[in-house]
């Protein structure tokens, strides 16, 4: 009886162990537009996008007829991906994202702070709108203004 105890909760253990997520091979790739389904991940991707200058990515993620506000100016989908070009971004965090729901929308609420070449880190808030779709998501609504102190 003892030894089919041990060998019980040696096999509880083992299974514990596997569950726990305790991997040795735990390589975590960034999410791809493929294998995420979060409004979140896709705002990371959207900027990750922008930083590699990935130009032909960034009009996919866009609604065809987005509200972007950046700048005191509300662009067209076509003014978006010049916008973002001029701003010759060298790399981005994103800080304090809040997300709600919103029927089939995502609303982001976060502080962007973007690093330029040449120029000091700028600190963002922004929100963000994505709305699910077939393909996944598309961004319908972004703002961003300087944050206040």
């Amino acid at each position: 009886m003892g030894a089919m105890r041990a060998i019980w909760i040696a096999s509880l253990l083992a299974a514990a162990m596997s569950l726990s997520g305790c991997t040795i091979y735990g390589v975590k790739n960034p999410p791809t537009l493929k294998s995420t389904t979060s409004a979140e991940q896709y705002e990371r991707i959207f900027w990750s996008a922008v930083k590699a200058k990935n130009w032909q990515q960034v009009p996919g993620l866009l609604a065809a007829n987005v509200m972007y506000s950046a700048g005191g100016k509300v662009l067209t989908k076509d003014q978006v991906v010049p916008y973002l070009q001029g701003l010759n971004l060298t790399d981005f965090a994103i800080t304090s994202m809040v997300v709600k729901p919103n029927g089939p929308d995502m609303n982001l609420n976060y502080t962007l702070q973007l690093s330029s070449a040449g120029g000091p880190p700028q600190t963002l808030s922004a929100i963000s709108v994505w709305q699910q779709v077939a393909q996944g998501w598309i961004l319908t609504v972004h703002t961003e203004q300087p944050q206040t102190q």
